[in-house]
């Protein structure tokens, strides 16, 4: 969905192994056509998964998808499983009890498909804007709505919305954590500077943490503590000026909802998309004088600094990281089909792969 911001707001003015890189990507700066298999789909669908946004109303959004033992590769595998696109806006993709929930933005649907076979076992209606699913139970799960700022409650048996939270503006990432549900207030077409957090036993708010301008990302690392990057706004006019609100990162402590840290950026440094090593110990991050791209930045969870030199230099759209320790980045084009980079967990570029339109992240299985 942030690729159809970005539209809206231009008409307004390790091994990963050796055989995968191989056989789907080329190596270090030579840069090729994926080679899409024709095959049926794999048993197993273990590899990453690329959610690919596509053009706002052209309803071309994908999930790119490469197997990590180099057997298979498709430039759309819902598509390839079921038959038909998954809709206009595919925002984010959550695996949870070996089921992926898709929120398909502006086509105000999420579809639900098994991670056997990658085929639709059903979808949720009811929501006007759906961004993010955070899961909570066998039974019971969470999606987020931007434009009626509602986080709603999901009966996962019969997929359809039993109650609802009432939120701050344009509620995006979620975290669930001890029965508390962190939500993080992004703004959405306005501003907001909240988190609100949630007994989900009642669905009562427990309070709302004040926070930077627009929080939108949230992860927990391996002590336990919570991190929220806000990206701070660009102003009415959507061009970096002194009086602009920057982004910034909070470190905050899930028991007592104090904030231990908050790191402050200037008013033409936007952070977005905060994701975390599978040590929980590494923050990366994409950080730019734009709201929806960044080069690629990383601090430790025990720094109090944020870096002043970029990790990976290069103007990206999309971030995500591997188990194995490998980057995974994307730049989006919105009127053609865009490209994936690889990274050693050095930083050095391994590879890069021809993707959908618009991949925003990435999800590894």
């Amino acid at each position: 969905m942030a690729g159809c911001i970005k539209h809206i707001n231009s008409m307004k003015n390790k091994l990963q192994t050796y055989l995968f890189c191989l056989a789907v990507l080329s190596f270090a700066s030579c840069e090729r056509e994926k080679d899409e298999s024709t095959s049926p789909l794999p048993d197993n669908l273990n590899g990453v998964f690329i959610v690919n946004e596509g053009a706002f109303l052209a309803g071309n959004a994908s999930v790119s998808f490469f197997s990590s033992d180099s057997a298979y590769s498709t430039s759309d595998i819902f598509e390839a499983a079921n038959g038909f696109p998954v809709g206009d806006v595919l925002q984010s993709m959550t695996i949870f009890n070996n089921r992926a929930f898709l929120c398909v933005n502006n086509s105000q649907k999420v579809e639900v498909v098994s991670m056997g076979d990658f085929k639709k076992t059903g979808t949720i209606f009811g929501a006007n804007s759906p961004r993010f699913f955070c899961g909570w139970n066998a039974s019971r799960g969470f999606i987020s709505d931007w434009s009626t700022n509602k986080v709603y409650l999901i009966n996962l048996n019969s997929l359809t919305i039993i109650d609802s939270i009432a939120c701050g503006q344009g509620p995006e990432q979620m975290l669930l954590d001890n029965n508390k549900l962190f939500i993080c207030n992004s703004g959405g077409f306005t501003d907001d500077s909240t988190i609100t957090v949630v007994d989900v036993n009642t669905l009562n708010i427990i309070t709302e943490i004040p926070c930077g301008v627009n929080p939108a990302s949230i992860c927990k690392d391996a002590n336990g503590k919570i991190w929220v990057m806000c990206r701070g706004s660009l102003g009415s006019d959507f061009t970096p000026t002194p009086d602009d609100p920057g982004g910034r990162l909070l470190k905050i402590d899930p028991s007592s909802l104090n904030i231990e840290l908050a790191i402050s950026f200037v008013f033409d440094q936007h952070p977005l998309k905060l994701t975390m090593n599978s040590g929980k110990d590494t923050l990366y991050y994409l950080k730019g004088s734009s709201t929806y791209t960044g080069q690629v930045f990383k601090m430790g969870i025990n720094d109090i600094y944020d870096p002043v030199i970029p990790f990976i230099e290069r103007e990206m759209y999309a971030l995500g990281i591997h188990p194995g320790g490998t980057i995974y980045t994307g730049r989006a084009s919105f009127s053609s089909n865009s490209q994936m980079y690889r990274f050693a967990s050095d930083g050095t570029l391994l590879d890069s792969a021809e993707v959908g339109i618009g991949p925003n992240s990435f999800v590894f299985h």
